[in-house]
């Protein structure tokens, strides 16, 4: 998307603002003209250990916004900690950390296909590449799972606590946080060949890397969350080939890619200090952005954008006490609706 200027324009709102009851289906609707997906999906990851982890969808041709709609297609809850969504052919893939379950969904009705059983793997992030998705888990470990039969046909051991992967060419990169043992946090990535499934390089790039995508075909970008203290969190990028690390003066939680740059927000966990920004994937210079309303949310916790439109989504995960918020922002950073969503909204893809 292309937003108007470096620093958008800024205006108050209040919470009461930013629910569900301030919000009609038909604004839903006329907000999200010119969208080529028909759903939206949201992911809300739940609390550890409450098993109550849901799937929302909202229709964006009319508006109409379904709660837990997993839930009412199968009779049946999620799971504990749903932490990854992605579509991948004509299928969804959801996994669901705490529960060692990927759940295998037909994006049209919700409906699961299948439940793939990963017996104390813990998997985290999934990415899928000619036929297979691939899945990282806690047991530092990356499994191959075939998408025609659902079974697990390799495992590659990288480092660990592997984190979120990214496919470029016959290579996948995997960003290893050694999140389990803060404060001993991991530094690396693994690259692993795809034609063997072994891993052929491991690379360090940063203190508890999390976050990694793919900016081009010799590029990719990377958020090291420091330990959440003293060290505060940064950004790199990692030329393949060379294996070159260029750090990033910028803090950053969370990005997006797009149009020829990364959308950013930094939060600080402690004094819920926020920042939105971009960053120009050309010369990586950044800008500040400011989003309409966006004093009112707690704790950012997503980041998505429709390419159809080119709006964009930040959700709200508030405290984790009570359900949170889906924000969309226009091409120019205007509010143009919010909605309530489950518990910790964390991710959104559009199909």
């Amino acid at each position: 998307m292309m937003f108007a200027a470096a620093v958008l324009a800024v205006a108050v709102s209040c919470k009461k603002e930013m629910t569900e009851e301030s919000v009609s289906a038909n604004q839903i609707a006329t907000a999200e003209e010119g969208s080529t997906s028909r759903y939206m999906y949201i992911l809300n990851e739940g609390v550890w250990g409450s098993n109550d982890a849901s799937l929302d969808r909202m229709n964006l041709a009319t508006g109409e916004y379904t709660r837990n709609i997993f839930g009412i297609a199968n009779g049946r809850g999620l799971g504990d900690v749903a932490n990854d969504i992605q579509i991948y052919g004509s299928k969804m893939y959801i996994v669901v950390n705490n529960s060692n379950t990927i759940e295998v969904l037909d994006p049209e009705t919700a409906r699961s296909l299948c439940q793939i059983q990963l017996a104390g793997k813990q998997p985290r992030y999934i990415v899928g590449h000619e036929g297979f998705v691939y899945v990282s888990c806690y047991t530092d470990e990356v499994l191959k799972i075939d998408t025609a039969t659902f079974a697990v046909a390799a495992s590659c051991a990288v480092g660990r606590d592997p984190e979120m992967m990214a496919v470029i060419g016959q290579n996948l990169y995997v960003v290893n946080s050694g999140g389990l043992d803060n404060p001993n946090y991991d530094t690396t990535l693994s690259v692993v060949d795809l034609g063997t499934f072994t891993e052929t390089q491991k690379v360090t790039v940063g203190l508890n890397p999390t976050k990694i995508a793919k900016i081009d075909q010799n590029r990719l970008l990377i958020v090291c969350n420091g330990n959440y203290d003293s060290i505060p969190s940064s950004m790199a990028v990692f030329t393949t080939g060379t294996n070159a690390v260029s750090k990033l003066a910028v803090s950053c939680f969370n990005f997006l890619i797009s149009t020829g740059y990364a959308y950013c927000y930094d939060f600080d966990w402690g004094s819920h200090e926020k920042k939105f920004f971009r960053v120009n994937l050309s010369n990586f210079a950044t800008e500040n952005l400011t989003f309409e309303g966006a004093e009112s949310i707690e704790s950012p916790y997503g980041i998505a954008y429709n390419s159809g439109n080119g709006n964009m989504y930040i959700t709200d995960s508030r405290n984790f006490i009570s359900n949170g918020d889906i924000h969309c922002y226009s091409p120019t950073g205007v509010r143009r609706y919010s909605h309530e969503c489950g518990m910790g909204p964390a991710k959104v893809v559009m199909w």
